[in-house]
């Protein structure tokens, strides 16, 4: 067991704003119940920024944040594991690539021994530190869990396939309707990456999306906005709906 792990992360010079972030992260186990967390992000460099640009990006004015809490024991585990697979590398600013991301982490261990530098499995951690924030989101309100439906309408009745994926909790929900008929059931944690990944290989246009739950036969998927996609033509995603369904 670690006995904490603090952060400093920055994107890549060649980055510009209103993309560009840094942010510091302190997290801890406290006794064996829950891990502690500490995060800040700030976005530089916005002041030269149109508000209608940082808009029409999907950004505001006031995108820097705060916070602090806690969070159960499944996500202590979850770092713990990283940390005990973690072999950090000696870091020389100097040396990174305009293209290169800043990672720095140092480790703490029980008996006080300290470790600073780049973790070889970077990769690693840049997805569980995403997890991590966007469980602090959602802890914060600022986002809600994430959730899909799928839909099939038939003559033969609807098949439906409801999934809640929460951060904070890092539990999947899984609800199937067909036939009127329902059952629900949790699903692995790991799955919510391949479904993610495969949800997200595909640009959707919002222009081309139905905005009211559709009737008419076909594959259609809906992602927690007012937009319903025809997702019939990508068998990757149906295939993969219908088999967790």
């Amino acid at each position: 067991m670690f006995k904490n792990v603090q952060i400093r992360f920055q994107t890549a010079r060649s980055l510009p704003a209103p993309y560009a972030y840094f942010f510091t992260l302190a997290v801890r186990p406290a006794f064996k119940d829950y891990l502690a967390v500490d995060l800040s992000v700030t976005y530089p460099d916005r002041d030269d920024i149109d508000d209608d640009e940082l808009i029409a990006e999907g950004y505001t004015r006031d995108d820097d944040f705060a916070w602090n809490g806690r969070f159960g024991l499944v996500w202590q585990q979850a770092m713990a594991s990283l940390v005990q697979k973690t072999k950090l590398e000696t870091l020389n600013e100097e040396e990174l690539d305009e293209d290169d991301d800043f990672w720095e982490v140092s480790l703490t261990a029980e008996d006080g021994t300290q470790k600073t530098g780049m973790p070889a499995n970077y990769e690693d951690w840049q997805y569980l530190i995403q997890e991590l924030m966007q469980a602090t989101y959602e802890a914060a309100g600022r986002e809600r869990p994430f959730e899909l439906t799928y839909v099939e309408p038939g003559r033969e009745g609807d098949l439906e396939v409801q999934i809640t994926a929460s951060f904070a909790e890092r539990t999947i929900n899984l609800q199937t309707t067909q036939n009127g008929r329902s059952k629900t059931k949790t699903l692995p944690w790991k799955t919510l990456q391949s479904i993610m990944s495969t949800i997200y290989d595909v640009d959707f246009d919002p222009e081309e999306a139905e905005l009211k739950r559709p009737r008419r036969a076909g594959a259609w998927l809906n992602l927690g906005t007012e937009e319903w996609y025809d997702v019939g033509p990508y068998e990757d995603i149906t295939a993969m709906l219908r088999k967790i369904g």
